[in-house]
Order: structure tokens, then sequence, then C-alpha cells
């Protein structure tokens, strides 16, 4: 009997439940039905077989077929200019091609082989408008890719070279006639070398980094001084056999922008201790008219006086500490100044700030403790009538061990900024010292006005009493 007539088709798909001679039934009715289907899966597994088999057999007639036709392809024939045409054709202009299947030359596919016929030197010769290199090995035979960049150095137009400095040589003594283009140069050599300049003499130099060591004055260095735009000037002496000779001194770093009239960018570290600072008698004026950022940092220094001299109309962003923290105004209108307090006495602070009425933003740190002792009351008084220094002011913060006031001081302070014709918007102060009086409820109009107050201040220190006990364990906590 088979399946279709048995008398249980009735049954399939309910609820029905058999008896036990039904399911003995049952039972029977299935054996020639299974016995069916393992003959058929049999055949599937014999015939899965030989399709493998066929499969891996035509795998292996298909590889050098492939081979024999891509030699006998029709891009094969094409000549070298014309590859070159279409690879530099997929190049992008905005910036240099990047290692992506997705982004043009690579997704040339079936080209790719063609196009790798096409040479380093081509490509660097096409592709090079911006470069950065880090040099560490002492061999050049180890690098012959410099020696290749030097033969296409007159597409460059920056230049970035950070290690050995022999290594680097065929680049470093590149003259205007071999890069025409290149504006921009960043160079660091170790402390023990010191770098070929013929290259920081080109015509076309306009951005310049340079972190050197050398025994001679940085102010000789052959540099196209007038020219400069940017400049991050970081310039070390070297011990010599009668003793220290060459770094910069802060009397040099105010001469380096004497020499650079057109600077718009500037980071100058001092590496050499200094008696006058700034002080020099008859010194010419430093006019920058279109300096914007000022950065003075490296060895501690400590201006007795400001630096009358210092004409920068355009300035918008003035630092003096160990390392620029790139911040600035949000706007052009302003001037941010964040200078480290140790580098200033009572009275170069109050010349800083009356020489610059358009401050905005302000930022004062000392990374020593005690603080100054001109940082106090008075100094905070200073921001008031009838002194009112920097009348624009909008930010301030001290950060810690910089506030060296009382609260009383803050408090006065706030009240005196917020009734200016400009008002601050943001008050930020860290103390190593607990708080002495609670301002906050005197400031809340003002802060419900916009303003924002952040004060903080070291963490109560935990005393044992002994009447904690008496009154419960939460007591303690």
């Amino acid at each position: 009997m088979s399946l279709a007539n048995s008398p249980f088709t009735n049954r399939l798909n309910t609820n029905y439940v058999p008896s036990e001679p039904e399911v003995l039934e049952i039972r029977s009715l299935l054996v020639g039905p299974k016995e069916e289907i393992a003959r058929i899966d049999a055949q599937i597994e014999e015939m899965e077989l030989a399709l493998v088999q066929l499969k891996d057999k035509r795998a292996w007639l298909q590889e050098p077929i492939d081979a024999y036709k891509a030699l006998i392809s029709p891009m094969r024939l094409v000549p070298q200019d014309i590859l070159l045409e279409i690879f530099f054709a997929c190049l992008p202009t905005k910036h240099n091609a990047v290692i992506d299947h997705n982004e043009a030359p690579l997704t040339s596919g079936p080209h790719l082989q063609a196009l790798e016929r096409i040479s380093l030197f081509d490509f660097l010769n096409r592709q090079t408008p911006d470069l950065e290199i880090s040099l560490q090995s002492p061999n050049l035979e180890k690098h012959p890719i410099i020696l290749l960049l030097a033969g296409v150095a007159r597409r460059l137009r920056s230049l970035g070279v950070a290690g050995d400095a022999e290594l680097a040589k065929p680049l470093l003594q590149l003259g205007a006639e071999d890069v025409p283009l290149l504006k921009t140069i960043r160079l660091k050599t170790p402390t023990n070398q010191r770098p070929i300049m013929d290259i920081l003499q080109i015509s076309s130099l306009e951005n310049l980094t340079l972190c050197i060591s050398t025994p001679e004055d940085p102010l000789s260095l052959p540099l196209p001084w007038s020219q400069l735009t940017t400049l991050r000037f970081e310039c070390y002496g070297r011990r010599t056999e009668h003793g220290r000779d060459g770094g910069l001194h802060f009397d040099g770093a105010l001469n380096v922008l004497r020499r650079c009239p057109n600077l718009e960018y500037c980071e100058v570290r001092v590496s050499r201790s200094s008696q006058t600072l700034g002080l020099t008698p008859n010194s010419s004026s430093i006019l920058l008219p279109r300096l914007h950022t000022l950065f003075l940092g490296g060895w501690h220094f400590r201006l007795e006086k400001w630096l009358s001299d210092l004409v920068v109309p355009n300035l918008r962003s003035l630092q003096i500490g160990d390392e620029p923290t790139g911040t600035a105004p949000p706007n052009q209108e302003c001037l941010s100044l964040d200078i480290d307090l140790n580098r200033f006495t009572s009275t170069s602070i109050h010349e800083l700030l009356q020489s610059f009425p358009m401050i905005s933003h302000l930022q004062l740190s000392s990374k020593v403790f005690p603080p100054p002792e001109w940082l106090n009351d008075g100094f905070m008084a200073l921001f008031g009538p009838p002194h009112n220094f920097c009348p624009v002011l909008t930010h301030i913060t001290f950060l810690s061990p910089a506030a060296g006031f009382s609260d009383a001081a803050t408090l006065a302070f706030i009240k005196a900024r917020m009734a200016m014709a400009t008002p601050l918007r943001r008050f930020q102060a860290q103390f190593n010292r607990p708080m002495e009086s609670d301002i906050m409820p005197e400031l809340k109009p003002f802060i419900s006005d916009g303003l924002q107050v952040v004060r903080k201040y070291p963490p109560t220190p935990w005393s044992f009493r002994a009447r904690d006990g008496l009154d419960g364990a939460r007591s303690f906590f």
C-alpha cells in the first residue's frame, strides 16, 4: 500500500492521536518510502562527487589558459606614454593618491597589471607636491629612494624631513633651481648632527619649521628671514671644547622677530640663558603688521618689563610658556592670551595687560606652587574701576595652582566685570586652598543671564572625630 492510498490520509495535519495498533501500521507503511529515499541520497552523493571532480578539472585547465590569454592581451601593446596618461588622468588633483581599491587609479581592475609597468620615478614625477619622510638608517645605500626623490624635486611644494642629516644630504643640498616650487620646509635632525643648509636658502621659501643643534649663532644661519610668513624656530647649542656654544637667548629670539617683518604665525623657543631679556638699550622696534599668532617659550626666562618695542597691530593669539596650547579667540576681532605667570613680575604683567586692551580671552597658569606673590586681591582689583584692565574681557581662566586670591576678591571681580559695557561670560579658577565663603548665591542673577562660573577646590581631608561614633555608623560617611 502506498502512502497516498493509506487509511490515514484524512488524519494528516490534524490533532488525531493514533492507537497502538495504528502506530504499528503507520511504521510498516514508512519502510518502503524510507528505503527509496536512501537510494536517492546515494545517487545524489555520486553525482555531487562527479561534479566536484569536473570543476577541479576545469579549473586546472583554465589557469594556464588565462595566463596565455593575458600574454596576448591588447593592453600589453599599449605604448608606455599612453599608459602614463591613463594613470595620471585618474590621479586626484587636490591631494595625493591614496592606497584604496575603491578610488582611482586602483579601480582600474584588469588594467592594474599593465599599470605596474609605470616606474616609481614616473609616479613621483607627477605626484609629489607634498612629501614627508622619516630617516633613521645611517646607511644611504639602504635608502636609494632618497636619490630618486632628489630627482623629482622640481615638483615639490612642501618637504618634511625628520631623522639622519647625512642620509637626507641629497635633498638638503638642493638649490633654488632644483626646487622652484618649494614653499614649505620642516626639518628636524639629531642633536649630534649639523645638517646642510643649502635648501633653506631658496628664494621661494615661506613656511619653515626648524629643530636643529649647532654651535653657531642661530642668527647667522643662511635663511631668507624677510620672506618667511610661518616660522617654528627651535635651535639648540652644542657642547664643544670651549664649552657649550650656540643656542638662542631671549634677545636673540627678539632679533629673529626683527628679521621677519612678514610673519603671520611664529613659534620661537629660547634655548640659552640671557641677562637682558629684551632690555637692550637703543634697540629698534619689532614691527610685525601681519602677525596673528605668537608663541615665546623654551628655557625659563623672567621678564622684568614687557616688550615695549613689539608692535603687532593684528595679533590675535599670544602665548608665553612651555608649550603652545593652540587656543585662539572665537573671532578675528579679539585677542587671546595664554601665559605662564612665573615668567612675569608685577610690573611686566601690568604692562602686558595695558599694552593689549583688546584681550577677550585670558588664561593664566602657574606650574610652580605657590604662585607669584603679586597674584593677589590687589591684582584682581585692577580689572575693575578705576583701572579697568582688559575692558573687553569675556573669558578668564586661572589654572591650578594659579589662583592665589580670596573668594571675596573673586566676588568683587565678577560684580565689577558684569557692570561693564562688555560683561564677563566665563570665570574659571582652581584654588589650592579650602573654600573661604560660598559666593554662588550672590552670583545667581548673573548666572541666570548666561554667566558661567567654575571654581575648583582641593577635597577636604578626612579627620577623625570621636563624637561620630556616638551618632551612628552613617556619620562616618
